[in-house]
């Protein structure tokens, strides 16, 4: 049972009081300064208690508070190897500390049982007024997102305000990923020495991540079928674990340039007891800093501006011109939806020929 009554406070002032009983059976009363403020208040909480979603905001949490235990059970999913990265729980906290409880930015001290759909897009609109990229912003409200869901699993809160906030693109151009041309892919290898050259050589034409350039060991490499089996990587902080997402676990198929890259280079590769294609010189994990500095130099020496990563992208755009099927392209390059895969890759792909085809279709009509 709700009601509303006229009260007048010691003060004299007129107040509006809502008395309701929530769904636990506890009586709660709220007042406003209006009668109408108090009608549609009252119409609120009665559709709450009726759906067992009313949350007092007494008994609510600060989104920084939200944060801070999702955080805790983010470091509790690394400590015991719950498909949780060192890496990726570090840009977690950087994203809570540096975008979603930023004095003046963030919304860290808002009750989440008080979040609307309207205090997100204001803290979206704040976060690009601010100087943050539409990238980032899209990242932050996922983070926003996973916190709230977290409330939700744990009954401190009952919808995810964040969900479906979107933001809306500058341009209609999507992004397309930097792809090197063969000329300076070209340059690079035949300027590296004996010690790099395999590692351009299988990322340019293998398509490996960095970290799964890292974690290859030799029995993922098949000589006898042409195919390089991606089983495992090795993190930011050298830790071998899965590879980024279910469809990293994928087998890429390998030519003749890359086999006998590998076969030469396993005569003077180190000896790693984890058995690793590409270990440091003295058997562990190769830190990726390492081969970036070499990189870079490589880079200047040749007179090109690239990042390790575009190596990837120019594989890719590879099996594109070679005509491999998109869904080939995005099992290779092990992303996880053909909607990821065009989105970066999609202007590579070609264009078909319409008029040509309509002037079949009309000769096959009017012979």
């Amino acid at each position: 049972m709700a009601t509303i009554r006229k009260r007048t406070l010691p003060s004299g002032l007129v107040r509006w009081q809502v008395d309701f009983t929530d769904q636990a059976g506890k009586r709660r009363s709220r007042m406003f300064p209006r009668r109408k403020d108090a009608d549609v208040y009252l119409v609120k909480v009665r559709s709450l208690v009726a759906n067992n979603t009313y949350l007092a905001d007494s008994e609510s949490t600060t989104v920084a508070e939200a944060a801070k235990a999702w955080l805790d059970h983010c470091a509790l999913r690394c400590q015991t190897g719950r498909r949780m990265e060192r890496s990726t729980l570090r840009g977690y906290s950087d994203y809570v500390r540096l975008h979603i409880t930023a004095p003046g930015i963030g919304i860290g001290d808002k009750l989440i049982a008080q979040l609307s759909r309207r205090h997100v897009n204001e803290f979206r609109d704040r976060l690009l007024l601010n100087g943050r990229s539409e990238h980032l912003t899209r990242r932050a409200l996922s983070v926003l997102k996973l916190v709230l869901d977290h409330a939700i699993d744990n009954g401190k809160l009952f919808t995810n305000a964040a969900q479906g906030v979107r933001v809306i693109r500058s341009g209609r151009i999507e992004h397309k990923a930097p792809v090197p041309s063969k000329e300076a892919i070209r340059a690079l290898i035949g300027a590296a020495d004996e010690g790099l050259k395999p590692h351009l050589i299988v990322s340019a034409l293998g398509g490996l991540r960095a970290s799964e350039l890292r974690g290859l060991r030799w029995r993922d490499v098949d000589f006898d079928n042409g195919f390089l089996h991606i089983r495992q990587r090795a993190d930011a902080y050298n830790q071998i674990g899965d590879p980024k997402s279910r469809a990293g676990f994928r087998d890429i198929p390998a030519g003749p340039m890359v086999l006998n890259a590998l076969r030469s280079w396993k005569l003077r590769c180190p000896k790693s007891e984890l058995g690793l294609v590409f270990p440091a010189p003295r058997g562990g994990i190769l830190q990726h800093t390492n081969i970036q500095k070499l990189f870079r130099k490589l880079c200047r020496d040749v007179e090109v501006t690239m990042r390790w990563h575009d190596l990837r992208h120019f594989a890719v755009s590879l099996w594109i011109e070679q005509g491999f099927s998109i869904k080939e392209v995005m099992t290779f390059a092990g992303h996880s939806s053909i909607q990821m895969t065009m989105e970066r890759y999609g202007h590579l792909f070609p264009s078909p020929d319409h008029q040509n085809a309509m002037a079949m279709v009309e000769a096959k009509l009017l012979g």
